[in-house]
């Protein structure tokens, strides 16, 4: 196994899963990762994963100038890999990403976009095919209803607190939160999950009982 945080996220990031994650930083202590179930990514097949920038709202209700220049301040600077974090205090009335939005943090090569307000653009979106993971769907702009105040601090989407730096994980099963100082150890166990769920799967397609191929593999 690597025992360097550019390789284990380089090695993981092919074969990567929400669920042995999950799994993983139960074993490591971290048993409040997981965010709220209603975060569902735009298109089931794909995938979340790298560390985060952060950006939060606050409420609006009137039209402000240079409403967006600290959101696009954010976006212009993901760095490949990177994944685009914006918390609204689970407010779906605003939502802060689209369809240019997503064409700009593509070309710059970052990982996707998770927020728990709302995203639009949606047949755009999927036709990118481009990761976004949204607490909902609205055709509504931020403008009236929602200003980024905050860049690259510590946000919080449900219960969970996010740091930047905190490595992002997210499928169609969820989304799981990695504090970077514990990023090695969990992506590294989390790998070595993975390594056994499929000599696991391999025994059962072969006609090992479930009970067997537990006590052979202990997962489950």
């Amino acid at each position: 196994m690597t025992d360097s945080f550019d390789d284990i996220i380089a090695a993981a990031r092919p074969l990567i899963a929400s669920a042995p994650v999950c799994d993983a930083l139960d074993e490591h202590g971290y048993h409040r990762q997981i965010l709220p179930a209603s975060i569902r990514p735009v298109d089931d097949g794909t995938v979340l994963f790298g560390p985060a920038r952060t950006g939060s709202y606050k409420v609006i209700h009137e039209r402000i100038a240079n409403i967006y220049d600290l959101e696009i301040a954010l976006v212009d600077d993901l760095k490949p890999g990177e994944v685009c974090v914006m918390a609204t205090g689970a407010n779906t009335a605003i939502g802060p990403w689209g369809e240019l939005l997503s064409t700009r943090a593509r070309y710059l090569e970052a990982a996707g976009f998770l927020t728990d307000g709302a995203a639009r653009d949606v047949v755009a979106i999927r036709a990118m095919g481009f990761p976004v993971f949204t607490g909902a769907l609205s055709p509504a702009d931020t403008q009236y209803r929602g200003m980024m105040v905050e860049k690259d601090t510590p946000i919080r989407i449900g219960e969970v607190a996010i740091a930047p730096g905190d490595i992002i994980v997210g499928d169609v099963d969820g989304v799981v939160v990695v504090p970077r100082a514990a990023a090695l150890a969990v992506l590294s166990t989390a790998m070595g999950k993975i390594t056994g769920e499929r000599r696991m799967r391999a025994d059962l397609e072969a006609g090992m009982s479930l009970a067997e191929a537990f006590a052979k593999h202990g997962l489950l």
